[in-house]
């Protein structure tokens, strides 16, 4: 029987915490990379082989040991690909391979019948997995190819995706993978809003289930007798007095009580008793709940947690090394998957160029305040001396909500002032490329919104603002809020929202202490941050600045964890956060980034690591009643980060 103590689990087999400079380990490469690819031994001959020769082997395979029944047409394809592929050989070589392909087809839960048209993809998808291990692709040719890599710009190699342009993926919960839909319209429809927690849901489960932690046991395995089963709330009806553990939403219901709901039913909560682990736990959570099933029908909870996030390596491999982003065909094949072998290339000259950085300038960039500017000064006069690849600036760009009435040409008019003072940096405005994240005063969504939380994604600033500026960089982008920057073969999330502030406003206060965890998450953060905090109580007793730090990196570090195991953006019900639903896609995290700019006022600057996804927040730019700015700067050859703050 599965174990229902959850107070014994530290979730850490698969959403274990990795060294802020885990990437550190990457050394240069000591030649520079090959520009040709070359197969390490003769290819074999092909043969044509008939569909009768190939009807044995696939049936004592595919059939009797993995139960699946092969059409004609897949019959087919698999003669002609086992004799390109091992040529004479194909009897003894074969096996391997169509052992690999049923077991990923049984995975991925594509049905019993086997046909050409599914029987491709997996194909690939066991090719690409084969690649992985041997670092090799299985079809390389033997002749020289030209390289996509040749003659390489760092430029052609980075992308931002807007919020609004973005490739659509809905995840298909029965056969456990994405498939590629239309582009969303701007009037979603009831069963899409619907269709948008199940899906949100079934991702989430279908992760636990891959965690070790939650298989069930093989025979005589290390873990039999200390897995966890997941229950359906509709299973625990007439079940009274048993440990059950559940996956589900939480909510608050019409008679004022916690509620989980998952796609089966919902059921009332007791957490008068309960124990909560690490992170945050507000209202649009998903979250597992262990207690027991009491007579009333309400699970008494003992131990609430969320679920543990996984690596980006362990769900690209889930599904399939799928190209989510597409990132210009480059590294991409033509069914969608990343051609790994272009993708290790692509790390490589992320690694020898040592010095390409990105820089997140703090957030709160009030145009219309003339500190704002002296701090913007301040940091051009040093970031011009090694011009980075990007910086980031983030809004709020108006310290009050833009309104239609007169705020039209002052708006512009602070614009005009940062192409003015732009100016006077040539290296920067020719060769490092600007990015623009509105923030919550910014035009248009403010004018309804009121400086307020506003519908995500938010678009970018109108462009009838920005036309200075345009003209005085070479390179400029204005992006939306979120959006995503692809960088050779790393993926980086960009957002700005006040995640700290929503976070501590609507956290529920268990009555008892939280969960310990054997996982402690590695932090770097600058030596100078403090705590920005003039309501403090005269008559306590004042911690000591050791106990100060310690104390802010473990707040900020349960807001990383929260939104990485909750693999969601913005994990709100829609009256804390709307989201459009059509574009929930580009608030979802299916896998880890490689990292993420949080651009979050409400909370100190900080950089963690977690589950291999680097997260850091460069905070407000000038700090209340300090005279010095802040920001970022994130090394993508060791995918490291550190805090610049000097005086001004």
């Amino acid at each position: 029987m599965p174990s229902q103590d959850l107070k014994s689990f530290a979730f850490t087999s698969s959403g274990s915490v990795s060294s802020v400079g885990s990437f550190s380990s990457f050394k240069q490469p000591t030649s520079a990379p090959s520009r040709a690819l070359r197969s390490p031994s003769p290819a074999p001959l092909p043969i044509e082989l008939q569909p009768f020769q190939v009807r044995p082997i696939a049936y004592r395979i595919l059939s009797k040991k993995h139960g699946l029944n092969l059409k004609s047409s897949g019959l087919d394809l698999l003669a002609t690909y086992i004799g390109r592929k091992y040529g004479r050989d194909w009897k003894t070589k074969s096996e391997a391979f169509l052992d690999q392909m049923g077991r990923r087809w049984k995975e991925q839960d594509r049905g019993l019948f086997i046909d050409a048209e599914l029987l491709h993809v997996v194909i690939r998808e066991v090719e690409l997995r084969s690649a992985s291990f041997t670092g090799s692709m299985t079809e390389t040719p033997v002749d020289v190819v030209e390289d996509p890599l040749d003659n390489f710009c760092p430029q052609e190699f980075f992308h931002i995706w807007d919020a609004f342009a973005q490739p659509r993926w809905t995840y298909n919960r029965t056969r456990k993978h994405f498939e590629k839909a239309s582009r969303p319209s701007l009037l979603p429809s009831a069963k899409h809003t619907v269709h948008t927690f199940s899906s949100r849901y079934y991702l989430l489960l279908h992760r636990l289930l891959r965690n070790e932690e939650f298989q069930p046991p093989s025979f005589h395995a290390s873990n039999a007798g200390s897995w966890h089963a997941i229950t359906l709330i509709k299973n625990l009806l007439g079940r009274h007095g048993k440990t059950f553990l559940i996956l589900g939403l939480l909510v608050r219901g019409s008679n004022g009580n916690w509620w989980a709901e998952d796609p089966s039913g919902r059921l009332e909560l007791e957490l008068d008793s309960a124990v909560a682990g690490e992170g945050y736990y507000v209202p649009g959570c998903i979250l597992l709940f262990d207690g027991v099933y009491t007579r009333a029908e309400k699970l008494q909870v003992r131990a609430v947690h969320h679920p543990p996030a996984e690596f980006r390596s362990t769900s690209r491999e889930a599904y399939g090394y799928l190209d989510f982003m597409g990132i210009g065909g480059i590294g991409s094949t033509p069914d969608g998957r990343f051609d790994l072998a272009i993708e290790r290339k692509m790390v490589a000259e992320e690694q020898r160029k040592s010095d390409a950085k990105i820089v997140a300038l703090g957030g709160d960039l009030y145009l219309d305040d003339l500190r704002t500017l002296e701090a913007l000064g301040k940091a051009f006069d040093i970031l011009e001396t090694n011009a980075p690849l990007a910086i980031v600036m983030f809004g709020s760009f108006m310290s009050c909500p833009f309104y239609n009435s007169g705020a039209s040409s002052q708006y512009k008019d602070n614009f005009d002032q940062l192409a003015q003072l732009l100016s006077k940096y040539p290296s920067l405005c020719t060769s490092t490329t600007f990015i623009f994240v509105s923030g919550d005063n910014d035009p248009w969504g403010s004018t309804a919104s009121a400086g307020g939380p506003m519908l995500w994604p938010q678009r970018s600033v109108p462009e009838i603002f920005t036309s200075q500026v345009r003209r005085t960089l070479k390179k400029v982008i204005w992006a939306s809020n979120p959006s995503r920057l692809c960088y050779f073969s790393q993926e980086i999330v960009i957002l700005r929202d006040d995640l700290a502030g929503r976070l501590r406003r609507n956290n529920i206060r268990f009555k008892s202490g939280p969960l310990t965890t054997s996982d402690k998450m590695d932090t770097s953060r600058d030596e100078d941050t403090q705590i920005d905090d003039e309501d403090l109580n005269t008559d306590a007793q004042p911690l000591h600045e050791d106990e100060t730090r310690l104390e802010e990196n473990s707040d900020t570090e349960q807001i990383v964890r929260t939104i990485l195991d909750q693999g969601h953006l913005s994990p709100w019900p829609s009256s804390l956060r709307p989201v459009v639903s059509e574009y929930e896609h580009v608030l979802s995290l299916p896998q880890l980034p490689h990292a993420m700019i949080i651009c979050d006022p409400t909370a100190s600057g900080y950089a963690h690591s977690y589950s291999g996804c680097h997260a850091m927040n460069p905070g407000r730019i000038v700090p209340f009643d300090k005279r010095r700015v802040t920001w970022i700067e994130y090394y993508t050859a060791t995918r490291t980060s550190a805090t610049q703050t000097i005086p001004y």
